[in-house]
């Protein structure tokens, strides 16, 4: 489990609304879920995890994650470095662009 933002759900609630009882809130509007970063396009994908977490299954989990990496690098090796760098520099330039 992991996140990506600038603050964090308490930080964020402590300045809109001077408490950390909005925390939860907060979280909702900072799209914090892998589907929301997915949907906005910051990150490519989401790995599956085993029931009830990586750390329950270290091994499963490190060969989920081997046959994700192995599987992006035989696609991206297939692109001219050319492209490669267009592909990144457009999807740096498209985080933080919201369309609602």
């Amino acid at each position: 489990h992991t996140w990506y933002s600038v603050i964090s759900p308490e930080s964020c609630s402590s300045i809109l609304w001077r408490s950390w009882d909005f925390k939860e809130k907060a979280a909702e509007c900072l799209k914090l879920t892998s589907d929301d970063m997915f949907g906005n396009k910051l990150i490519d994908g989401i790995i599956p995890e085993p029931l009830g977490g990586a750390h329950q299954d270290p091994e499963l989990m490190g060969q989920t994650l081997k046959d994700y990496i192995l599987k992006d690098l035989a696609s991206l090796s297939k692109l001219k470095t050319d492209k490669l760098i267009e592909q990144r520099i457009d999807k740096f330039c498209a985080m933080g662009v919201v369309n609602e």
